[in-house]
């Protein structure tokens, strides 16, 4: 679950930065269509980013993924 919250953190970071330089490009170059839809991706990257952060906070990384602990004393 911990793998999938940092996937969603990525997808949402991804739909945030290519709505906004696609969304504001094509704003400024006239298209208005293709701005509206790419705008609008800029909220759902928030709320997916913010779904993995809560998730990857919420689930504790597996026994597997952890290093080992040191037992030197």
């Amino acid at each position: 679950m911990h793998k999938l919250g940092v996937i969603a953190v990525i997808i949402g970071a991804v739909f945030t930065v290519v709505g906004l330089l696609v969304g504001f490009g094509a704003m400024f170059s006239a298209q208005d269509g293709v701005a509206k839809v790419f705008l609008a991706l800029v909220p759902v990257g928030f709320v997916v980013g913010f779904v993995g952060l809560v998730t990857t906070l919420m689930y504790p990384v597996e026994e597997r993924e952890r290093p080992a602990p040191d037992v030197d004393r």
